[in-house]
């Protein structure tokens, strides 16, 4: 039996200079009794996971994604560059040529030698959490960076020149109290040349602390439908629910996350990281403080719910013959008619209405193939 390759890795690095009150993501404060303890347990993981790939039958191969997340990864700087370097030579792992190799990045949270660290080994793309261009709103999202520290990361990047992509949220406390303009957040910083935005909703728990001060659905649609048209009408592709692109000169959109959204084998390594091998339809995730895992083998079905969710997530769309009768071509003009997708080539693609009512449309579906599903 010939080994199953395997050419995604994401890594998780668990700490940020403060923990902002709407984020779930596992992380904590760091200190160097903590730091030391985590990247203890990083070559520690790293190990296990060569013997779960073994015993999947998959094999290391040359990287085509490499992606850092958190936490704030920038925070990891040279010492954590070097780390990850011993790690990919100890296994012989190289990037490919054409290798995505993403960190993300806060502002406030780097400095050149750290950034320059990364790129020394491969970086060619950077995710930055900027959220908002308005300090009434950083405060509110409890966001410790300055707006001059934004500015200086947003300049960086565009004196480097490089491939980056910009965190951007909606839906925010007091959006309509305080008259937020997010178009005009938006054209400033994309005079800063990122080659990517991506667009979060902010979703919170109901004892989240400003839950009662958050905009009403209606106003959350108009304002995702008008960021929806005006990057599109800045030569942005909406290639994905939550996500938008340059595609025309060089296709930007991040080939990473697109393997998730493809439902192909990414590899995961730190604390409450998790990875698929899609071949075995495998999932395993890492538990917080040891170098355990949890895991799940998907079902025929769970994997084929999956699939159908992921393929109308992104605008490569949903084949229209997916359970080879008439009742999905018959949802398919219908949402056509209410301009939630379009039918092109056979296949089903939400637009921007669609996939803002995504989960209202599997629920349709589930309704049509309960018995088969």
């Amino acid at each position: 039996m010939v080994d199953i390759p395997i050419k995604s890795l994401y890594l998780h690095y668990p700490f940020c200079k403060n923990l902002c009150n709407y984020c779930d993501f596992y992380k904590g404060l760091p200190s160097p009794e903590l730091e030391d303890q985590f990247e203890d347990l990083f070559k520690s993981m790293f190990e296990k996971h060569d013997e779960i790939l073994r015993d999947q039958d998959c094999t290391w191969s040359s990287l085509s994604t490499l992606y850092i997340g958190g936490g704030t990864p920038s925070l990891w700087g040279e010492k954590g560059a070097k780390l990850l370097s011993q790690e990919l030579e100890k296994r012989q792992i190289n990037l490919e040529k054409d290798c995505e190799f993403t960190i993300e990045v806060n502002p406030g949270d780097w400095d050149r030698e750290s950034i320059d660290a990364w790129m020394k080994i491969g970086v060619n793309r950077f995710s930055v959490g900027i959220q908002s261009l308005d300090s009434t709103f950083l405060k509110v999202l409890d966001r410790v960076h300055s707006i001059d520290e934004v500015y200086e990361t947003l300049e960086l990047f565009k004196e480097l020149n490089v491939n980056y992509s910009v965190d951007f949220m909606l839906g925010l406390p007091f959006s309509k109290q305080y008259k937020r303009d997010v178009i005009k957040e938006l054209e400033e910083i994309l005079e800063y040349g990122p080659t990517h935005i991506s667009l979060y909703i902010l979703t919170v728990k109901d004892n989240y602390k400003h839950f009662e001060d958050l905009p009403d659905d209606e106003f959350i649609e108009r304002e995702y439908l008008s960021v929806s048209k005006y990057l599109k009408s800045k030569g942005f592709d909406h290639y994905e629910v939550s996500n938008f692109a340059k595609t025309q000169e060089l296709d930007r959109r991040s080939k990473h996350n697109l393997n998730y959204w493809r439902m192909e084998s990414v590899a995961a390594i730190g604390p409450s990281a998790t990875g698929f091998l899609a071949d075995r339809k495998y999932r395993y995730k890492w538990k917080t403080k040891s170098d355990d895992i949890i895991t799940e083998v998907l079902s025929d079905k769970e994997y084929l719910m999956e699939k159908l969710y992921m393929s109308l997530r992104i605008n490569e769309g949903l084949d229209i013959n997916f359970f080879n009768d008439e009742k999905l071509k018959d949802l398919a003009f219908d949402l056509e008619k209410r301009d939630l997708a379009q039918v092109v080539n056979e296949k089903i693609i939400l637009t921007s209405k669609g996939f803002l009512i995504l989960d209202s449309i599997m629920d349709d579906i589930f309704k049509i193939y309960a018995n088969r599903l």
